[in-house]
């Protein structure tokens, strides 16, 4: 019997932010049946809870269709759950994961989460299959570069004029998925400078479908790579910002970046569903 959770991070409402799935105690399971869990719960990823030799805990990552490297929104969720439920006392921890192992910060109800040293990729693709696989006009992208950047997962940062183009998208996730195949991201993260927030500098959309998730709510890793990636063009004017996704799916949330000498992405979350697997 497994204790289970379904946590919304970057949010602390109930049906806001990005759902993740915790699962405690999760070190005698076969990543067969830690894939089956992941498909059964349906969140774009579900962390997996571990003792480890090198850190405090370590962490595996599932999405519905296979597992990734490292997942922000479920680390997020995984650490506020830890913490709200007792299981954690300490304020600062360190997590083992595939991608490496990562600084902890609990700063009140908030998460943050160190992010690996950023890699970037120039691409070659044009701004016409970008704007056809996006569903808008080629003219509405910008002039930054298109670039892909990880902080722990690849993702090609899209960069779009103004809001509107992007809450008027119409993405052709077969054109996406063959995008990102040939540019070797996970995921298309498209970004603009106009917000609905007046205390976010970014507005974004993350869409893969490569990992089961056509558009997925409020990405962390995402976020952290934009974060590089905006302090690599000179486009940030201090070390920390503000950045808001899931508008146009009904699933908003705020994520907190820092850009100092390491990335680090941070928020809240709110605990919806616990309850028990039976194996």
């Amino acid at each position: 019997m497994l204790l289970f959770y379904i946590v919304n991070a970057f949010t602390n409402k109930p049906f806001k932010g990005n759902p993740a799935g915790v699962v405690m105690e999760a070190e005698m399971l076969h990543e067969k049946t830690m894939q089956n869990i992941a498909s059964m719960l349906k969140c774009s990823e579900t962390a997996f809870v571990m003792n480890s030799q090198r850190a405090d805990y370590k962490l595996r990552f599932f999405s519905p269709k296979r597992e990734v490297d490292l997942c922000g929104h479920a680390t997020v969720a995984t650490f506020y759950t830890m913490m709200s439920q007792g299981f954690i006392r300490k304020e600062r921890l360190k997590m083992e994961t595939k991608a490496g192992i990562f600084d902890i910060e609990l700063r009140g109800n908030k998460v943050f989460m160190e992010q690996a040293k950023p890699i970037f990729i120039e691409t070659n693709i044009s701004k016409g299959e970008i704007a056809n696989a996006l569903g808008i006009e080629k003219a509405g992208i910008d002039d930054l570069p298109i670039e892909a950047v990880s902080t722990g997962l690849f993702s090609l940062n899209v960069p779009i004029k103004n809001l509107e183009i992007m809450q008027n998208m119409k993405p052709n996730f077969e054109k996406i998925k063959e995008v990102c195949i040939k540019n070797k991201a996970g995921a298309i993260f498209t970004f603009t400078f106009e917000t609905i927030n007046k205390d976010c500098l970014i507005h974004a959309r993350c869409f893969a479908p490569l990992y089961g998730v056509n558009e997925d709510p409020v990405t962390g890793t995402a976020n952290g790579a934009l974060g590089a990636y905006l302090a690599k063009h000179g486009m940030l004017k201090g070390s920390s910002y503000k950045a808001e996704q899931g508008h146009e799916i009904g699933r908003e949330g705020v994520v907190s970046v820092e850009v100092e000498e390491k990335i680090k992405i941070g928020g809240e979350a709110y605990i919806v569903i616990k309850g028990k697997i039976n194996l």
